[in-house]
């Protein structure tokens, strides 16, 4: 089963703090982020069950956080390894929300931290 041929029986929706992935059997996917304070969201897990990975699904998950953070006017710290890679991979495209404040790729609340709060 491919993202694009089953496109239509997704459904991305907001539920509390994260946003999730709904097919046709449940949940596929979400995107979670906690509050660092009142001004920063910590974008902390990024979930696609691997049938629907490699498509534009985790990317959209992540357009849908950073655009509510544009809304609200928060910064982002990207603590998961996917939203990391795709800020680094588009600074233009992320650059407006993502909180670097304690170092180039800023994610001191992470313990999966890239970079450690010592640097």
């Amino acid at each position: 089963m491919s993202e694009n041929a089953n496109a239509e029986e997704l459904e991305i929706r907001k539920e509390g703090n994260a946003y999730v992935v709904i097919g046709p059997n449940g949940q596929v996917g979400e995107i979670t982020y906690r509050l660092a304070d009142v001004n920063t969201w910590i974008l902390d897990h990024t979930y696609l069950d691997p049938e629907y990975r490699g498509g534009s699904l985790a990317p959209r998950m992540l357009d849908f956080v950073v655009e509510e953070a544009r809304e609200k006017g928060r910064k982002i710290v990207p603590a998961c390894s996917y939203a990391l890679a795709q800020f680094r991979r588009n600074p233009d495209k992320y650059g407006d929300v993502w909180e670097r404040a304690h170092g180039e790729y800023s994610d001191p609340y992470s313990t999966e931290s890239a970079v450690s709060p010592e640097r």
